[in-house]
């Protein structure tokens, strides 16, 4: 379903998607959709889980430069989904997911004072924001540059927020 989700996605349907679509190019019934999804927003965020691990990664200290740039590069060419996505309505279910699968990946060692919660959340938001501004035109930079840039700052708050990759 998440297969499907995603190819109404780049076939440009319309937002928002429907259940009904979903189920129609899955090949199955309502159902069974229901019985492993609450809604469509739920593939939603299901399907965007798989290129945010690409952030999620780095952000936690596991991953590469070269995740960030896929990612971003991903993001450029579908401009128009992308704006949708992390600067729409959602944007907030965007930033819990981030800080959920970044949470997953980390130790947390309270030196920061804050609480793991808000120091995950604050490190997905210092990922997402610069990510939002170049999708909507309002800062320039090469997906390369940006890359680099959240990479770095994604090490100095782990550092500062009491973040550690997972062994």
């Amino acid at each position: 379903m998440i297969d499907a989700y995603n190819e109404l996605v780049f076939a440009k349907t319309p937002a928002p998607i429907r259940v009904g679509q979903i189920v129609a190019k899955a090949g199955v019934g309502r159902s069974t959709f229901y019985d492993h999804f609450a809604s469509a927003e739920a593939v939603h965020m299901a399907a965007l889980s798989r290129p945010l691990s690409h952030l999620a990664a780095p952000a936690a200290g596991t991953g590469t430069v070269d995740h960030l740039h896929w990612l971003l590069d991903h993001f450029w060419a579908n401009r128009p989904r992308a704006r949708e996505t992390l600067a729409g309505p959602g944007r907030d279910r965007i930033t819990r997911l981030l800080a959920d699968m970044i949470s997953e990946r980390v130790q947390f060692d309270g030196s920061s004072g804050i609480s793991r919660k808000l120091a995950v959340t604050q490190l997905a938001e210092a990922m997402l924001t610069p990510i939002r501004l170049w999708i909507l035109g309002e800062a320039a930079a090469s997906s390369d540059t940006l890359a680099r840039s959240l990479f770095d700052t994604a090490a100095a708050m782990r550092q500062s927020l009491g973040l550690r990759a997972k062994s």
